[in-house]
């Protein structure tokens, strides 16, 4: 679920500084109120949901942005190996930077939570977990990561071209390397709808036999919404795939 929720969504107190001066989402691709939700499933067999919510944030947050993604198992699963997993985000919604960020793990018998704050003036996270850390310039909590490459501007990109995202996930510093592969047309519970499809980096090891075993699919339209991800590994496929949606910026280009 951990590697999953990286990338299915995969899409933060003002401590910004002079050192974000000139760091902008290049466009905006959401708004207040929007609603994704998702379905997991491992072949025939549905296992899970994802949500992702963003709004504007209340008091002490006044101005930002507030994201939050539940990642929970359903049915079978839900029986056999119990997940809750929430991960929210107060972010600016000029650079999409966080300024804080929680993470509440509820897995089975493990339990994890952690809040981390964003000293942008020293490239510092405060962590309630480990304390302080020493972060890249422009680090994301992995839901803020999430809103920004849907802010990405993809237009002069060509295939095989390279996104780095510098993230700050469960307590470790996580650079997010995802290349660009071209568009397509997909087939999916909402329609045919164009897409421009992506390939998160995997790392090689017991669950991946590649670094190509992981593929996402974001909407080719001004909401950049993903729409799937698929995920081949060793022992088969998993799939999160979009079941449905509120408040998009414009509704999802389908074809016919």
């Amino acid at each position: 679920m951990r590697i999953l929720f990286i990338i299915c969504l995969s899409g933060l107190g003002l401590l910004l500084n002079a050192q974000t001066n000139g760091y902008q989402l290049p466009v905006v691709a959401f708004r207040d109120g929007e609603t994704l939700t998702y379905e997991l499933s491992y072949g025939p067999i549905t296992g899970g949901q994802v949500t992702g919510t963003v709004k504007k944030a209340g008091y002490p947050f006044a101005g930002l942005y507030h994201a939050i993604i539940v990642a929970k198992t359903t049915g079978i699963a839900d029986m056999l190996y119990k997940i809750l997993d929430v991960y929210e985000s107060e972010f600016d919604p000029k650079t999409g930077l966080p300024v804080q960020a929680i993470r509440n793990v509820q897995e089975g018998s493990y339990r994890q939570y952690i809040e981390a704050r964003y000293d942008r003036e020293k490239n510092i996270i405060h962590s309630s977990l480990s304390g302080i850390h020493k972060v890249p310039m422009y680090t994301h909590d992995i839901t803020s990561a999430f809103y920004y490459f849907r802010s990405m501007d993809y237009s002069k990109m060509k295939p095989g071209d390279m996104i780095v995202i510098q993230t700050y996930f469960g307590d470790e510093v996580f650079a997010l390397k995802i290349r660009y592969r071209g568009k397509e047309v997909i087939k999916t519970g909402l329609g045919r709808i164009a897409c421009i499809k992506f390939s998160p980096v995997t790392e090689v090891g017991r669950a991946f036999a590649t670094e190509d075993d992981m593929h996402m699919w974001l909407s080719d339209d001004v909401n950049h919404v993903p729409i799937r991800v698929k995920l081949d590994l060793r022992v088969g496929s998993i799939k999160c795939d979009l079941i449905s949606y509120s408040n998009l910026l414009s509704d999802l280009k389908r074809v016919k």
